[in-house]
């Protein structure tokens, strides 16, 4: 028999086609076909026939299916396992899918280019279509047909690639059309079609063709061509030319290749390395083959990331398609990478924009997932604390991870099948080798003597050799070497620093290294020690320590060279956690406290015043009285643009993080509450909600802290920004209220209308349109007297909301256009959008239901523009309940989906409420029910236009079946 799944479902015998019913038996047939021939038990067969909810007798009629499926196919086909359930017996050969899973391997083993394409080729013709058309499955749709057609995607583009190196460009321009129209958000393509294109002399073509895809990314996603798309379209933009070597055989040329780079020195090691070649799955078998975990444990010092990268460069070419490295700080001076964050790195690292990125642990291990499911990738996990940090992070099949830690990560080994290497200190005669590589061989041996002795004061530890072969190379012999480093041992035991101490010998090694610094590097690696984030740039070194950055720079390269420190990234620096504790005793011994507060100052004060002018490039008319009384004491980057500024931020966060963090401990508060309101714009636009509010919880104890009132009052009032925001309108009022008094007994009047105002909403947002329009009002005029044009603009926005919930949308239209005259003026492309979102609710409510959807759309545009996932979805929710009341339910419930997915990615709580509600009520009950997301509530339609709101706030609203055909819409608490 034949089964041909690659499209439209057919089954074919030897006497023709055989008819399997839609429905549960093609489903349960689909389950058999995938397995492969293995058996299957029945709860799994009985999952992937019913996602949603199982019969009261699944097993019962999952039988049923099974006998009448061998009634189809013969008896002989569908084989019952004792115990465990049933399994299909079929040759592989008999399914299309695995027909073209065989070519694709053997072209990856293909001897030519030629034959790997004919392979290709050959592959890609038993596709037909959609694979598994005509089979309505959850479980297909949501599990298989995704992954399949990733398969599709990489060889399609692996054939396009072969074709193009053969220069085959002209000929492809037409399929890589059809391809990029039916997949236009696919960018892998279109960087295939532009090179075409230009490869065939068609540079304008090549240009409207980069134009397109650049239009439609920002339309659709909100987003800007990848790195790999624009640097190509700079390239056909100069007229250079456009070089795309053919990969590997296997290698796509797509995925992230970030693996820091090998030693080119490394000696040594050769039965760990063997080892550790023999955990690898055969080559023939990677794809297939469960996850590789290698966990490489060991002592500090002895050399675990090092052997790690060394090995990962040496099998690379078996994981072709991804390579990534991540420092998880296990062991650092900070706190340790937490699992969400280092899975946001990785999944960045993917192409993973900030605004798709789930807010939740598990879904963002489920998008990994995803992300490399049918992708060779290999993962090396830097400097782990414990095994719990590292689960989440592990992919699924035919990938490998190697984990290094100091502890054993046995829980990884005995629940996830992690293969455990322990690194021991090198014996002696590696030690020696290592230091013939340092040294030189012919020093070696010609001061044998002296060479044993060094390696045993470095006992045999790695970090301490390479240290003091650096040094060994200025010295005049190897004695002398000896002697000095003899020398630093007994001071050390003679300061009580040795007797208890298992890395004394290496402490020794950085010691006699440090001492033989140029006061200007020995300088800058003390201020290193006092440095409260993991790793830094050049500019913030410079500030750290006080000199222009080519001076920092120079210092760096020599801390470099010298193994003092670490680079691993361009233009980022870390120290090795030993190094980093040596680093902060120099300090500490060394640096008085007038020297070392001014260093601290410095690199806070230059953080702070960098976030200010990225903030600025952001929201440009954004008041930043907070700022006062500090002034910027170094030049600070400039950002020419909003993704510049976005750019930025995205890198620091990390160190910003960990420098708020830091300070709000240990007596640098008024900086570090000061830096976290400079990134509101950015926290608010990028962040997951509740990585945010725990952001600004953060900032607000470091204000108490500082016994900061001024401090107190922004970060209140920005939390409850936050709570307004996610519709908890009442722990919104109870922050403004805070902040408003805090502002009161720092005399601060425009801080006092600020919070006001935002009172006003808090009350509109909750039915109370009177005190809003009170507190707006009040607000305003503030505003008015000390002269701030965005304040007042800003409220009358805010009171033209209080007037539609009031049920007078002509009034508030009225302060909703004064509102957009000034924003028009300030050109201030956040708060611009936001009162025309307003204004088109105000439309909606008097029944202008043209005017609100051309108004609502071009708030949704500029928010995507901005990219402002969290007011974009609040914006879908609004434009859905004007679409339905205009009569297109259709259109309305795609928005309201819309808002759902953007939801979900922000970690916003309300997202499956809003899923709830569209999929258990009709559109005019979910229509009510969904005011409750929409900022404020709002009637919809001139019969509300009163005087008096139609329907009442409520904390929450859900639709819940009341009849058997019926829905009523019921409170619950927020």
């Amino acid at each position: 028999m034949d089964f041909r799944v690659l499209g439209p479902w057919e089954v074919t015998a030897p006497d023709g086609p055989v008819s399997v019913p839609s429905g549960h038996l093609r489903v349960l047939l689909a389950a058999f076909l995938m397995s492969g021939g293995r058996p299957m038990r029945i709860d799994a067969l009985a999952e992937r026939l019913w996602t949603e909810q199982l019969p009261a007798d699944a097993r019962g009629t999952l039988a049923t299916y099974v006998s009448r499926l061998r009634r189809l196919l013969g008896n002989e086909r569908i084989l019952t396992c004792s115990g465990i359930g049933y399994r299909i017996d079929l040759p592989t050969g008999a399914v299309d899918l695995f027909r073209f899973r065989d070519a694709l391997d053997r072209a990856r083993k293909a001897s030519s280019v030629d034959e790997e394409l004919a392979l290709l080729r050959e592959a890609l013709g038993l596709w037909r279509g959609q694979p598994f058309t005509g089979v309505d499955s959850t479980w297909i749709d949501r599990d298989v047909v995704p992954k399949l057609t990733e398969e599709w995607f990489t060889a399609t583009e692996r054939r396009v690639d072969l074709e193009l190196a053969q220069g085959r460009s002209g000929a492809l321009v037409a399929e890589l059309w059809d391809l990029t129209n039916t997949y236009p958000l696919r960018e892998s393509l279109w960087f295939r079609l532009i090179t075409a294109l230009h490869r065939s002399g068609r540079r304008a073509d090549a240009l409207a063709a980069y134009q397109r895809v650049r239009a439609l990314l920002g339309d659709e996603l909100g987003i800007d061509p990848g790195d790999e798309l624009q640097r190509l379209h700079h390239a056909v933009l100069v007229d250079g030319t456009v070089s795309q070597p053919s990969p590997p055989k296997g290698e796509t040329g797509t995925g992230p290749h970030q693996l820091p780079h090998d030693n080119a020195r490394f000696t040594g090691r050769e039965s760990d390395l063997e080892a550790l070649d023999a955990l690898l799955p055969d080559k023939s078998t990677v794809d297939t083959s469960p996850i590789t975990i290698v966990a490489i444990d060991g002592a500090a010092g002895t050399g675990k990331t090092t052997l790690a990268l060394h090995w990962a460069h040496g099998v690379r070419d078996r994981f072709p398609d991804v390579q990534l490295y991540l420092n998880l700080r296990g062991f650092s001076s900070g706190e340790p990478v937490k699992a969400a964050a280092a899975l946001e790195s990785l999944l960045r690292s993917l192409g993973v924009s900030n605004e798709h990125m789930p807010a939740e642990l598990d879904e963002r291990a489920a998008m990994l997932r995803s992300s490399l499911a049918g992708r060779r990738a290999l993962i090396v996990l830097d400097n782990a604390r414990d095994a719990q940090q590292v689960r989440p992070l592990l992919p699924g099949s035919g990938s490998l991870v190697v984990v290094t830690s100091r502890n054993q990560l046995r829980p990884l080994s005995i629940r996830d099948g992690a293969h455990r290497v322990t690194l021991r200190r090198l014996g002696h005669d590696e030690a020696l080798a290592l230091l013939a590589v340092g040294v030189g061989a012919d020093r070696i041996r010609a001061e044998p003597a002296a060479s044993a002795r060094l390696v045993d004061l470095c006992d045999r530890l790695p970090l301490a050799l390479a240290i003091v072969a650096e040094r060994a190379q200025r010295a005049g012999s190897l004695a002398e070497v000896v002697h000095a480093l003899a020398d630093e041992v007994a001071r050390l035991d003679n300061f009580g620093a040795g007797a208890d101490d298992p890395y004394t010998d290496l402490r020794a090694a950085l010691s006699w290294s440090y001492r033989t610094l140029e006061p200007g590097a020995a300088a800058v690696f003390r201020k290193l020690g006092l440095y409260p984030a993991n790793d830094i740039t050049v500019e913030a070194v410079a500030a750290l320590a006080d000199l222009p950055v080519p001076r920092a720079k120079l210092a760096l390269d020599q801390l470099v060279a010298a193994h003092m420190v670490e680079q691993r990234r361009p233009e980022r620096y870390e120290l090795h956690d030993l190094i980093r504790l040596y680093a902060t005793d120099e300090a500490r011994r060394n640096e008085s406290p007038a020297e070392v507060e001014p260093a601290l100052n410095r690199v806070f004060d230059w953080y702070l015043h960098a976030v200010i002018s990225a903030d600025t490039a952001l929201l440009p008319h954004r008041r930043r009285a907070f700022v006062e009384p500090y002034q910027a004491m170094r030049p600070v980057p400039s950002f020419a643009d909003h993704d510049a500024a976005m750019r930025w931020f995205e890198q620091e966060y990390d160190c910003l993080r960990s420098a708020i963090s830091w300070g709000a401990t240990h007596g640098w508060g008024a900086y570090a509450w000061r830096i976290a309101i400079g990134m509101t714009s950015f926290l608010e636009r990028r962040i997951p909600w509740p990585e945010g509010l725990e952001f600004l919880e953060l900032a607000c104890r470091a204000a108490r802290a500082a016994g900061d009132r001024t401090g107190e009052a922004y970060t209140l009032n920005s939390l409850g920004c936050f709570h307004l925001d996610q519709a908890e309108w009442a722990t919104a009022q109870h922050y403004f209220r805070l902040a408003h008094a805090c502002f009161r007994d720092v005399g601060d009047r425009r801080g006092q209308g600020m919070a006001m105002g935002n009172l006003g909403m808090a009350h509109t947002s909750m039915g109370d349109p009177e005190n809003g329009i009170r507190y707006g009002t009040e607000a305003l005029e503030r505003c008015r007297e000390v002269g701030y044009k965005r304040g007042i603009a800003l409220n009358l926005d805010s009171v033209g909301m209080a007037y539609c919930v009031a049920g007078d949308p002509e009034r508030a239209m009225e302060c909703h256009q004064q509102a957009s005259v000034l924003f028009t003026e300030l050109a201030d492309p956040d708060e611009g959008p936001r009162n025309d979102h307003n204004l088109g609710r105000a439309y909606a409510a008097s029944g202008r239901y043209p005017n609100a959807i051309r108004v609502l759309g071009k708030a949704l545009r500029a928010f995507r523009r901005l990219g402002n996932r969290r007011w974009e979805a609040i914006v879908y929710v609004d434009l859905a309940k004007t679409l339905n009341a205009a009569g297109h339910p259709g259109l309305a419930r795609g928005c309201w989906e819309s808002a759902v997915v953007v939801m979900k990615q922000l970690g916003d709580p309300r997202a499956q409420d809003i899923e709830e509600i569209i999929e258990t009520a009709p559109p005019e009950v979910a229509a009510a029910a969904l005011d409750v997301f929409s900022g404020q509530p709002f009637p919809v339609g001139p019969a509300a236009s009163g005087g008096k709101a139609a329907r009442t706030r409520a904390p929450r609203l859900t639709a819940v079946p009341a009849t058997e055909n019926g829905y009523q819409v019921r409170a619950f608490p927020a």
